[in-house]
């Protein structure tokens, strides 16, 4: 057991909210196989759901098919009705560095490219394009337990929410309660965590944060048919492919 599950075990062992539904040890073998999985994937693809809270507003929810293979190759192309048609290559090391982006059909806008990190790259969204990486989405999970056990004066509170169906898919979800306020530097005060029962990785993961003068939900995402069984190639990150509309 690695030493941030083992500060896990203590939290949970003694935190009355950590006593619902699984035992603690169930508990952290979940954390574990999600860690360990994550750590093993090469390429896959999914579906990624996300609602979020931007700039002082609720943005309109939004779908995109994902292709993704290490290091860091990534396709997307919007499928739901917000920026339906839009399509975004990033590889690493590729474009000096920068996005290939093709804009909404009808929009009479060539393609761009565009710095990952850019304030327009940024627009209308909550985090970066390494947040596409599922493996990076659960790095991200795992390292604010890391931050709150470096830190004794900092207590996080765990709660199982037990089993739930998740777009069909048997999961077990979880709530972690961060100290926000005494170290800022945590992603969120509340994070909500699904992990689907088959695949060991997150389905689901939604967060609350004090913006805008309020505590509100800022982030709901469903990670819907992930398939790691997929064999991609550069074309499927070549902004030549046939099947593309760069």
């Amino acid at each position: 057991m690695t030493s941030s599950l083992l500060c896990l075990a203590v939290l949970l062992s003694s935190s009355p909210s950590a006593s619902a539904g699984e035992t603690p040890p169930e508990f952290h073998a979940r954390l574990e196989r999600m860690r360990s999985t994550a750590a093993a994937l090469q390429q896959y693809t999914y579906t990624l759901y996300r609602h979020e809270w931007v700039d002082g507003q609720q943005a309109d929810p939004q779908e995109m098919a994902i292709k993704f293979r290490k290091p860091m190759d990534i396709y997307v192309v919007w499928t739901g009705d917000v920026y339906k048609g839009r399509e975004l290559i990033y590889r690493q090391g590729w474009n000096n560095g920068k996005m290939r982006v093709h804009p909404t059909p009808g929009a009479l806008i060539p393609s761009l490219n565009i710095a990952p990190d850019s304030r327009l790259a940024m627009r209308g969204s909550r985090n970066g394009i390494e947040l596409i990486d599922i493996g990076n989405v659960v790095d991200l999970i795992l390292a604010q337990t890391d931050r709150v056990e470096a830190n004794p004066d900092l207590q996080a509170s765990f709660t199982d929410l037990g089993a739930r169906m998740v777009n069909g898919e048997p999961s077990h979800c979880l709530k972690i309660e961060l100290p926000k306020d005494k170290d800022p530097a945590l992603y969120a005060y509340r994070v909500d965590m699904c992990i689907s029962d088959e695949t060991g990785l997150p389905n689901r993961l939604e967060s609350w944060d004090f913006e805008d003068g309020a505590m509100r939900k800022v982030a709901h995402y469903e990670f819907r048919d992930l398939d790691t069984h997929v064999t991609l190639t550069d074309a499927d990150f070549d902004p030549d492919n046939d099947a593309y509309g760069f």
